[in-house]
């Protein structure tokens, strides 16, 4: 009967303890499973943005028509949208994981606020020990054995004070570690509904520029092709203008005194790898010598889908921003930031942007948004241009036909930046 009675108890504590622990568990568990299905979706809508990004940089404009300008305002608008439901999914994933964080942080608190009254309790019982000296206990005790195990209690007291000390130490560092990851997260979160915003508003502008498209008559779309071709014409003009004026600075300039050193400039995208995107690379190209006929392509070209966040290379100052647009539509870097490096010879150019996000003026650091990718100016596809200049030959001066214009000589961007 007793027996009965005993596993019965223990049957009633054992439940007892499940009930009170099973909501953490639970809300831990329900945490880390809604962060997995957010984690999937994310990587299903991001290939099919990489899907229509191939689209994007095959189809560009190859035959000038109406027809294809259309298609791909199609795309950017589809590529668009899929990145608006990137952008939501991942606001909804780190919120999950900042809610978790927030958790863990307190379960680590806790923790921290118990050694520390864990070790209250043992500093109160060795001072009390502490007050006796070694050859007082012995003398206290009724023989040599009840000595020296009062002696052994007051080591183990030593060690596990030791012990517990470091158990603090460690929680203390996992503390600061998990506010670190805390903090980085609310930057994310802001940064991905900067984004969101940002790329509802271009769907926006692509679908009324479509809308304008789709309204012309056959007349006018006749007419729209003859525009286009005018526009190759241009864009082959103001090309061919830079890089006339760039080759002769090129000229002035000692290759022996240009520094050489990998990793001095920070890559400008935070979620792409080089090899993912470069899409152009620097000097004389295969597009370069028969879109120019200086033949030459003063930066690389990165590949990435329309609104991508753009960080800066360098600490600096931007030295320039503007819309080459307003002066030669579709001719030359389109939305551009420019920024001086603080620490090397270098000015840094990001052209085709959709929109900026500093102003002229602004001191900025390595790896401060500036703005987010998109197809102004000369562009083929969405994309970003990379240029870096010698800051002793660059200046903005005035072009034949777009208004205010980057200039001076530049080197490759793959020789300086940071490609891990």
């Amino acid at each position: 009967m007793k027996s009965v009675l005993k596993k019965t108890i223990l049957l009633f504590l054992l439940a007892f303890l499940v009930s009170t622990l099973n909501p953490l568990v639970i809300s831990y568990a329900s945490l880390s499973d809604e962060i997995d299905k957010k984690n999937k979706e994310l990587e299903e809508v991001n290939n099919q943005i990489k899907s229509v990004q191939k689209d994007l940089t095959t189809t560009n404009t190859k035959s000038a028509s109406l027809e294809g300008e259309v298609k791909q305002l199609n795309n950017n608008i589809k590529q668009l949208n899929l990145g608006i439901r990137s952008a939501e999914i991942s606001i909804s994933k780190l919120s999950l994981e900042l809610e978790s964080l927030g958790d863990e942080i307190q379960d680590t608190e806790k923790s921290i606020a118990d050694k520390n009254s864990s070790m209250a309790d043992v500093l109160k019982e060795m001072q009390i020990q502490d007050n006796e000296n070694t050859l007082v206990i012995f003398l206290k005790s009724k023989n040599l054995a009840d000595g020296m195990n009062n002696i052994q209690s007051l080591l183990n007291l030593n060690e596990k004070l030791t012990l517990e000390s470091q158990n603090l130490k460690n929680l203390h560092e996992e503390l600061d570690v998990k506010i670190r990851n805390s903090t980085t997260k609310k930057e994310d979160l802001g940064l991905q509904n900067s984004n969101l915003k940002n790329r509802k508003s271009l769907v926006e502008d692509q679908t009324a520029a479509r809308k304008d498209l789709l309204n012309l008559t056959k007349k006018q779309s006749k007419s729209y092709a003859d525009e286009l071709s005018d526009l190759k014409k241009r864009q082959e003009s103001i090309a061919n203008e830079i890089e006339d004026i760039e080759k002769k600075i090129r000229e002035g300039v000692n290759p022996n005194s240009i520094p050489t050193k990998r990793g001095v400039l920070e890559f400008p995208l935070k979620d792409y790898s080089l090899n993912d995107t470069l899409s152009q690379e620097y000097g004389a190209t295969k597009f370069a010598k028969y879109g120019y006929t200086g033949g030459f392509h003063n930066g690389i070209d990165l590949a990435i889908p329309l609104s991508t966040p753009l960080f800066s290379t360098s600490n600096g100052e931007v030295v320039a921003t503007g819309n080459q647009d307003n002066y030669c539509y579709r001719g030359a870097y389109g939305r551009f930031v420019v920024v001086k490096d603080n620490g090397n010879p270098f000015i840094t150019l990001y052209g085709h942007l959709s929109r900026t996000s500093v102003v002229p003026g602004q001191k900025i650091s390595r790896g401060q948004l500036i703005g987010y990718s998109g197809t102004t100016g000369y562009s083929t596809g969405p994309h970003l241009h990379l240029s870096v200049y010698l800051s002793s030959t660059f200046y903005m001066g005035p072009s034949k036909v777009c208004g205010p214009m980057p200039f001076g000589a530049t080197v490759n961007p793959l020789d300086y930046l940071s490609l891990n």
